[in-house]
């Protein structure tokens, strides 16, 4: 899962139960304190009345006809209620309580305030209440808001959340995308700093750079010391070769002489081959062709497939050429192209036995050409493929059947043209894949 992604969710989540215990208590908050409203409205119209009873008596409640025998009072809506009621065995009370009452067939809630007071030598009871049920409707609807609100905040929050978050981890996206992940080879990596405020981003781009430069100088002295070995090879051997050649002429060589020195002659042939592969490997890795020819890829094939005939005729082997359409790959390198794609074809026409067929074909695709060279010999070793993909093929492997050198020059020489090239090999048969595009070029 993305840094984003997990940055967002637990954004997501922490405000969410944040919001949702503030849903849930939010409700009993609120008619906790509008209980707390009531209870002091009711006590101060208590005190109301007993302030009007203590000036003015209990005329202004009851009647000669009622005999102080009880009083109640409601209004239009039944929303508030007074009740005094004259006790024949007084008892002490002073307390706030809910309860329901029964008014013309309709159940109300209230919330009572009861009080026992004395006058004139007599006690009365005093009820005041007040409904219930503007608390419960203004409960429900503020729950009702509430709950909108919550929605809203969280849809609202995770859009502004994925915006920032995407906006803040841009400068690391641009460090993997443009610095790491299409990067082939050390060469290739661009250290320009990226923009950005963030200082943990920089310490980053910084580090990565810094050790991609370390990188970039083991591969330099590597590569130098491999193109000057390699030239200073080229001279002993040739030397070597011409000696060699020179004793062929000797009529005085035995049959078992002439059969060292041809053993001696191919070991030669091998090591300059060998070192002929590392001359180029070293050349392609440092940069020094030119890529600035349009290739006809079409009529590369057919240049390679008539040169390739005669020598797949004499060992018995069928070389097919099939071309769909043409395409010029552009600002590329002729000679290096020729080479890869020869390296392959020489290598299915090596490891194919008589009667087996080779194929060489190229045909348009979505947003380039394909290449394909596919022959029906004994497939590649997994160990080599892991080898050669790794790029490790060591001087010792040169005296084996399959240094790996070919392969490993298609590889090289593929990133050095911005190819994309993929191997597939069983125990019979193998197809390589050249995927040319002029895009991403």
């Amino acid at each position: 899962m993305y840094l984003s992604t997990k940055m967002l969710l637990y954004n997501l989540l922490a405000k969410g139960i944040i919001l949702l215990l503030f849903l849930m208590t939010g409700p009993f908050l609120l008619k906790h304190f509008a209980l707390k409203n009531i209870d002091a409205e009711l006590i101060n119209k208590r005190d109301q009345i007993l302030t009007i009873i203590s000036h003015e008596g209990m005329g202004g409640f009851f009647s000669e006809e009622d005999s102080l025998s009880g009083f109640g009072s409601y209004n239009i809506l039944r929303e508030e209620y007074v009740l005094l009621e004259k006790l024949e065995e007084p008892f002490p009370l002073d307390s706030i309580f809910n309860e329901e009452r029964i008014l013309d067939n309709i159940t109300v809630s209230y919330r009572v305030c009861a009080y026992v007071f004395a006058f004139e030598d007599d006690y009365f009871l005093m009820e005041i209440g007040k409904s219930l049920e503007t608390i419960n409707n203004i409960s429900g609807l503020i729950f009702r808001i509430m709950l909108a609100l919550l929605l809203g905040f969280i849809v609202l929050s995770f859009f502004l959340d994925n915006v920032f978050n995407k906006w803040l981890i841009q400068p690391f996206n641009r460090i993997i995308r443009d610095k790491i992940s299409h990067i082939r080879e050390p060469q290739q990596f661009v250290h320009q700093p990226v923009k950005t405020t963030t200082k943990d981003f920089k310490i980053l781009d910084e580090a990565i750079s810094e050790m991609i430069w370390r990188i970039q100088k083991a591969f330099n002295q590597e590569r130098v010391f491999i193109s000057h070995a390699s030239h200073e090879l080229k001279t002993p051997v040739s030397i070597l070769q011409t000696k060699i050649e020179a004793f062929f002429g000797d009529e005085n060589l035995s049959q078992q002489e002439m059969e060292r020195l041809m053993d001696m002659q191919q070991t030669i042939q091998k090591l300059k081959k060998t070192i002929n592969a590392l001359l180029l490997l070293s050349k392609v890795n440092n940069a020094q062709y030119v890529k600035s020819e349009t290739v006809s890829l079409d009529g590369l094939l057919k240049a390679l497939f008539e040169e390739w005939e005669a020598i797949a005729d004499d060992r018995s082997i069928r070389l097919k050429l099939e071309l769909d359409g043409g395409f010029d790959f552009k600002n590329s390198n002729k000679s290096l192209c020729m080479i890869m794609v020869q390296n392959a074809l020489s290598n299915a026409i090596k490891y194919s036995e008589e009667g087996m067929k080779v194929t060489l074909s190229g045909a348009p695709i979505a947003k380039g050409y394909k290449v394909e060279v596919i022959d029906e010999g004994r497939g590649i070793s997994p160990a080599l493929m892991e080898q050669v993909e790794s790029g490790l093929v060591f001087l010792k492997d040169a005296q084996k059947e399959s240094s790996g050198y070919g392969l490993q020059i298609i590889y090289k020489i593929a990133s050095f043209l911005g190819v994309d090239v993929r191997i597939h090999s069983g125990k019979k048969g193998t197809a390589v894949v050249f995927h040319f595009s002029n895009l991403d070029h």
